[in-house]
Order: structure tokens, then sequence, then C-alpha cells
């Protein structure tokens, strides 16, 4: 964490800001503790994530997308991209995260993928017992050996 502080002799009040990606015990513990020095200690701002979106970067621009919208998340080369109802686009959050803001409804079919279970078109069958996942746009995902009794559980199959 990087920790600024600003002295000046022209500032009437003490003040604390408090700038973060996402809350934690920690930070919680933070604000609280800052929050108790002295008698008129209050927050004034505390604002929640996205619920159920996710922001893509598509040339210099960031999209808010909807969970719904989101038919794969997956890693290319390092990079994380989104196949989305809105196009591909880039995301600086790591899987994981993606998987965990997502919810329920996205289920993990790889190392490096996550799909909307309810965006699957298709499920196709493949060479030696593997499987592949079609989505509404006409994008594909392989399901890995690993991720396949978890898949088909979550489908009901």
């Amino acid at each position: 964490m990087r920790v600024e502080l600003t002295m000046r002799p022209t500032i009437a009040k003490e003040q604390a800001r408090i700038a973060a990606r996402s809350a934690s015990p920690e930070l919680d513990h933070a604000v609280a503790l800052l929050a108790s020095i002295g008698a008129d200690s209050t927050i004034i701002e505390q604002e929640q994530a996205l619920k159920n979106a996710v922001i893509g970067m598509q040339g210099g621009s960031a999209i808010i997308v909807q969970a719904p919208d989101v038919y794969i998340a997956r890693t290319d080369k390092g990079t994380v991209q989104l196949v989305t109802a809105k196009g591909t686009l880039t995301s600086h959050s790591r899987l994981y995260e993606l998987e965990h803001t997502l919810g329920n409804d996205f289920i993990r079919i790889s190392k490096s993928a996550i799909v909307n279970l309810h965006a699957i078109d298709r499920i196709e069958p493949g060479f030696g017992g593997a499987m592949s996942v079609r989505m509404h746009d006409g994008s594909e995902e392989w399901i890995s050996r690993r991720y396949l009794r978890a898949f088909k559980r979550a489908l009901g199959m």
C-alpha cells in the first residue's frame, strides 16, 4: 500500500483520504482507526464496487459490462480478455478476481478460462473425451479434462 502525507500550513483542518480498489478487513480497520481520532470524525464517502459488472478496456476507453453480457473471460498471452456482447475487451483484473466478481453463473472450464453458463449455446464433443462450449455469439472454448466433471455437475449432466 502506498501512503502519502502532505503537510501544508494553509490547511484549516486535518483530513485523511483513502483510495482503494476493493474493501478488506485491514482497510476497514484502518478506516475505523482514523475515524476514532478526534471528536468530530466522520466517514464522508464510502463507494461500493460495481455489483455484477466488470470494466473492460477497448482503445483506451473503459467500458462497463454487466455480468450477463460477459460470455467468456480468458487469459491469452498474459492478458485477460473478456468476450462480451459489446465485443472483445481487455481487463486489468486477474481471472480468479473475475471469477469471484461475476458470481455463480460463471464456471471455470480450464486454467485459462471461465464461461457464463447462461450464454452457452451448445456443448460439442471432441477427440478423446474432450469437449468444447460454443457461446451465443459463436465464440468457442475448450473444456479441460480437469474441470469437466465440475462443469457437467453445474449443468446437471
